[in-house]
């Protein structure tokens, strides 16, 4: 269930997110370079974050539903 999430609806929203704020970092002037590092950083955050998210209610719901 927690990799299906992922897969379809937390991963593609995003790099969807990451792309759009990559283009308006560049759109204001920041350096390629430096736009890429700190999305990948921050999706990096958030991914992580829906991990410990999703692994937390995994462990609240019933050993049949998991």
């Amino acid at each position: 269930m927690k990799n299906v999430l992922l897969r379809t609806i937390v991963v593609p929203l995003a790099t969807r997110l990451g792309t759009a704020l990559g283009a308006y970092l560049m759109a204001k002037g920041l350096d390629g370079g430096l736009a890429d590092q700190l999305v990948n950083g921050l999706l990096a955050v958030v991914l992580v974050g829906c991990d410990l998210v999703a692994g937390k209610v995994a462990g609240l719901l019933p050993k049949e539903a998991a």
